[in-house]
Formats: C-alpha cells, structure tokens, sequence
C-alpha cells in the first residue's frame, strides 16, 4: 500500500529524455526574432491592462510573455552545472528586463490616462506570499517542462508567477517619475525571478538530471554560497514588508472593532471617521454627548500594541469649536461615494445574472424550437412541446432519480404505431438520460 502510494508521486514514468528536457530550455533562451517581438507585444498589452484597470487583458499579457525561459534556464543550468547556459540566460535576462522597462516607460510617458488603478498599485508592495507563489509556480513550472506532453500547467504557471506586470508598473513609475513604485515593482519582480530559478534548481535536483559538466568543489561552494546569499538579500525585505502588512491588517481589524463598538454606544453618534493603519492613527468626528475627556487615551492604550508600536486616537465632538467642518462633509461624501458605489456594483452583478438567465432562456427556446421542428417532420400532428427535468421516486427503495419530461402537444390523437415510434424517437433523442414522455390533445 505504502509503496503504491510513493509510485503515484514518482516523477519518472512520464518525463522527457534529459537532451529533449536541455533543447526545450535552450529554446527558450533566445533573445532575438519572435522572442523578442512577442516579449514588446506583450509589455503594450499588459500596460495598457495596468492603465485601464483590466484583469482579463493583464492575463493576457502574462500568457505570451516569453520572460519564463530565461529564468527557468538559469535555474536549469544551475542544477546541471551548464555556466554557459547560465551566462547566456543572465544576458537575454538583462536584455529582456531592459526592452520591457524602456517600451512600459515609453507607453506611459505618451498614455493620457496617468491615474494609478488597483491593479497597479497591487504590484507595488510586495510580501512573503509573493515568495511562496514564486517558489510554487516556478516548480510547477520546472515539472511541466520536463514532462514529454505539455499541459494547462505551463498556463497557470505564467498567470501565477505574473513577471510581466510587476516590468510594466516599474515602467510606469520611471514614467511619473515615482521612485517608490519603481523599487516596489522591481523587487517584487526581484523575487518572481529569483524563486522561480530557486524552484527549478531543487526540481532538477530532485529529478537527478544528469549533469552537463564537473565543476572544481571550490567553484561548487563559491555557487551554492553565491545562491545562498541571493535567496537571503530577496527572502528578507519581503519577510518585513508581510510582518508589517499583517500588523496593518490587524490594527484595521481592531480600529473598526473600536468605532463599531463606540457607534453602538447610544450616548454618540460616529459621523466619520479616518483609520489610517500605516500610520496607525484613528481620527473620529462624533455627535450626541460630549465624550469623555479620557476616552480618547483609552482606545489609544487598547489598539496599542508593544511590537508594532503605539496608536493615537483623536476624537472631534460635533459640538465643539475645534470641529473641521471640512473634514465631515469629505468623510459623508466618502460615506455617500462608497454606497453608492457598492449599489452600483450590485445593480452590475444583477444586470450580469439577468442576461445570463436570458442567455439561457434564449438558448433553451432555440432548442425546443428545433425539437419541435424535427417533430414536425415526423409526426405533422405535434403543435407544441415543452422539456423539464423533473425526479422520480422509486416505491422500493425510496430513492430518486433525475428524469427529462417531454410533453407533447397534438392537435389530433396519435395511432398506437405513431406513438411507439415517437416515444422511441425521444428516448434514443435524448440517451441515455431517461425520458419520460406525456403527449396530450391540444385545440
């Protein structure tokens, strides 16, 4: 049992010879024709995703980027001690990365649309699950390749890892001249490309391919330390970038926790409020009673925490003369602009359902239409048929079954011959789904 179960683990019984597995990642390595026209292609696409907000032409991009194949084959080549494949892959790497920032750059220097979208902003703060996604969808990436049939893998792996988008809003910050973003987005892409060749490395390790070359055991320890230190200068900044999106999400949680439990209070009214959790601060406007002079100091000591640091808590009474006026009328049309658009994106969801339901509707009466048609041919006697899935209990055992209702409208009663050959006909119609047949005198 146990040795069945390691088998259907075993990697072996499907992978490539390893000279099939080396052109395949040769191949991917070449830095001039289709390579490279695709690789500008698909900078314009994924730019022009990140400008106008679109997640589907985004993945798009991702899927024809061909900055995958130098990666893998720097992780490759480091596995079976190939350097000069390794050289080759660094230098199509570099031109790559330099042909996707200068064409993101140009895009947005000459795009109207300057704005920063969601989508944009999503490859600027990198974290420790970036790394995890890497790792995972460069070794995904490393099994597919060397298997002998290609599958939807290689796909998934290209929308996982995401190395074109992180290119483009480096672009776009060199552009708005945003240095922020830049370093944001590179890094995060810093990461995609490091783990990615970390992954491929320990798969080819794992699948023993054979090596290409021996190499002196000082050079093999200068390698693995050089590799240690790479994994380690990545590994780290984005291990403290996700500590410290963990305790921003923690102090949101607890911020919103306070003012739900202070608008519960019948003694105020919250009319705004402002949680900025990088800063860690929480600014209120309240009406009704004037609150406590200490309340304040209080839900400063409760949101506090002694490894993320201090909060300050400001509380504004409505009724006071330091009260910016300025600040509840943004705060209500913030209020009014977030309603308003989740009813918004309600009304969407519900327009969306609705069409599809008429979609469905529409192509349900095209199909009936068509069997009533093919009917016709047959039986000229048939004016109209209706088909429903219905469910019949069986008497022995209490159980049901999932049948199709056909019924059929005639215009004049059908001889016993006809109706034996009609319900035949819809039984062999509709196979192997059982069928139930109700033919019934129309006017």
């Amino acid at each position: 049992m146990l040795f069945a179960l390691l088998r259907s683990f075993d990697l072996r019984h499907d992978q490539r010879e390893p000279d099939a597995i080396h052109e395949a990642v040769v191949g991917g390595v070449r830095a001039a024709g289709t390579n490279l026209w695709v690789l500008i292609f698909a900078i314009f696409v994924a730019s022009i995703g990140l400008n106008v907000n679109s997640t589907a032409v985004i993945i798009g991009a991702m899927l024809i980027s061909p900055l995958m194949g130098p990666i893998v084959a720097i992780g490759y080549g480091a596995g079976v001690n190939d350097f000069a494949l390794i050289k080759r892959a660094l230098q199509t790497l570099i031109w790559f990365v330099g042909i996707s920032l200068a064409t993101a750059t140009l895009y947005f220097a000459i795009s109207p649309l300057s704005q920063a979208q969601s989508e944009l902003l999503a490859r600027t703060s990198p974290t420790l699950w970036d790394v995890a996604i890497a790792f995972f969808g460069g070794a995904a990436g490393i099994v597919a390749l060397t298997r002998r049939d290609f599958s939807n893998i290689v796909p998934g792996v290209a929308i996982a890892t995401a190395l074109m988008p992180p290119l483009c809003t480096a672009g776009y910050g060199l552009a708005t001249g945003n240095l922020s973003y830049f370093a944001g987005a590179f890094y995060l892409f810093s990461i995609n490309a490091v783990f990615i060749a970390f992954a491929t490395l320990l798969i080819v390790k794992v699948l023993r391919l054979p090596p290409r070359a021996d190499i002196d055991p000082a050079v093999r320890r200068r390698t693995r330390l050089f590799i240690g230190a790479a994994i380690t200068l990545t590994l780290v900044p984005s291990a403290y970038l996700a500590w410290r999106l963990v305790q921003r999400e923690f102090f949101s949680a607890a911020a919103s926790r306070v003012v739900r439990e202070l608008a519960d209070d019948t003694r105020f009214i919250v009319l705004g409020r402002d949680i900025d959790a990088a800063k860690r601060t929480v600014n209120l406007t309240v009406a009704g009673a004037v609150p406590p002079a200490d309340l304040a100091d209080r839900l400063s000591a409760q949101l506090g925490s002694p490894t993320a640091g201090p909060a300050r808590v400001t509380i504004r009474h409505a009724g006071g003369a330091d009260v910016d006026m300025a600040s509840i009328t943004r705060k209500l049309q913030q209020d009014l602009f977030r309603s308003t658009t989740e009813q918004v994106q309600a009304q969407q969801q519900l327009i969306q359902r609705l069409q599809l339901e008429n979609a469905e509707l529409r192509e349900s009466s095209q199909a009936r239409d068509q069997l009533l048609r093919e009917l016709r041919a047959e039986f000229p006697e048939a004016t109209d048929v209706t088909v429903a899935l219905g469910r019949r209990r069986s008497t022995a055992d209490s159980t049901s079954t999932s049948v199709l209702v056909v019924h059929l409208t005639v215009n004049r009663a059908l001889a016993s011959s006809d109706e034996t050959r009609l319900r035949a006909r819809l039984t062999t119609r509709f196979a192997p789904q059982p069928v139930s047949v109700i033919i019934s005198r129309g006017k």
